[in-house]
Parts: C-alpha cells; structure tokens; sequence
C-alpha cells in the first residue's frame, strides 16, 4: 500500500522534473539579469501645500549638493528668510551643514514665480542611490502695513543624480 504512493510520486518527479528544473533555472536567469528589476525611483514631493516644488528642477547629488526649484502659491509676494530655512537628510536625521541659499530669484518674489533654493553639506552617496530630504521654507507675506511670517516644510524623495 505504502509502496504505490512511493512509486507514484517518483515517476512523477521522473516524468515532470525536469521541466521543473528548466523552469527554475530560466526564472533564476532572468532575476539575475534584472528583468524583474522595478526601474528607478522618480522625484516625488509630500507635504507642500503653498510654496510647491518643482520635480523637474529639484534633486540631490551624490557630493551632497542640494537644489530646489520652487514656486510662489501663496496668491502675493514673499520674502524668502534663508537664514531660518533648513534641509534636513530624514535617512540621516542631520541638517545639511552648508545653510539655505537664495540662487535664483530675488525678494520679494511674486506670485507665480519661480525661485531656486540650494543647499550644501548634505550626506553624500552614491547617484541612483534613494533620498530622503526634508525642506523647511521660512517666509514673510506683507500686506499693507501688515507683515506676517509663515513656513512650509515637506519631503522630497527621489533617486541621487
């Protein structure tokens, strides 16, 4: 009785073991070459809900380097406070050494314009390796007589270049 059951799944494993076995290794191959591989990750932005960045124009280089190309959404003029603004390496948890600069633009900066942010003394990798950053934009809306501060703070994800 034991013995049928034995014999049954060894002819089994002689009739159809080796298409298993091919198939095994042909799935192996192809894992090894890549072909299963997700891609690379794109720039992505959370958080921002005024003061929007630019994915197209916003990274992080392998040397550490950051630049962000951002818009004005509050509706008026602003004034960018570099000094109180910040870049933050979330993977980290360190802020980049080098400060928050002013590249492009200059205050105020009205409605719908763009502005360039850079940042040095970021944790260096290698490129195409992921990061994580956290950009902290401090800024000042006047009206009339009336000046108010303000910040906007969120994530920028994406692939080093």
């Amino acid at each position: 009785m034991f013995g049928r059951k034995g014999q049954g799944a060894m002819e089994y494993l002689m009739t159809y073991g080796w298409a298993i076995l091919v198939v095994m290794i042909v799935g192996i191959v192809m894992w090894q070459l890549g072909i299963f591989s997700m891609g690379t990750t794109t720039v992505t932005a959370t958080g921002f809900s005024k003061i929007k960045p630019q994915l197209a124009g916003t990274g992080l280089t392998a040397g550490g380097g950051f630049t962000g190309v951002f818009t004005n959404g509050v509706g008026t003029s602003i004034n960018v406070d570099t000094a109180a603004s910040t870049v933050t390496d979330i993977l980290t948890n360190a802020t980049c050494s080098g400060g928050v600069t002013l590249a492009q633009g200059t205050n105020p900066i009205t409605a719908g314009s763009n502005f360039v942010l850079t940042s040095s003394g970021c944790s260096t990798g290698t490129a195409g390796d992921v990061y994580s950053i956290r950009v902290r934009v401090n800024y000042s809306v006047t009206i009339g007589t009336v000046s108010t501060d303000h910040m906007e703070t969120g994530t920028v994800r994406g692939p080093r270049e």
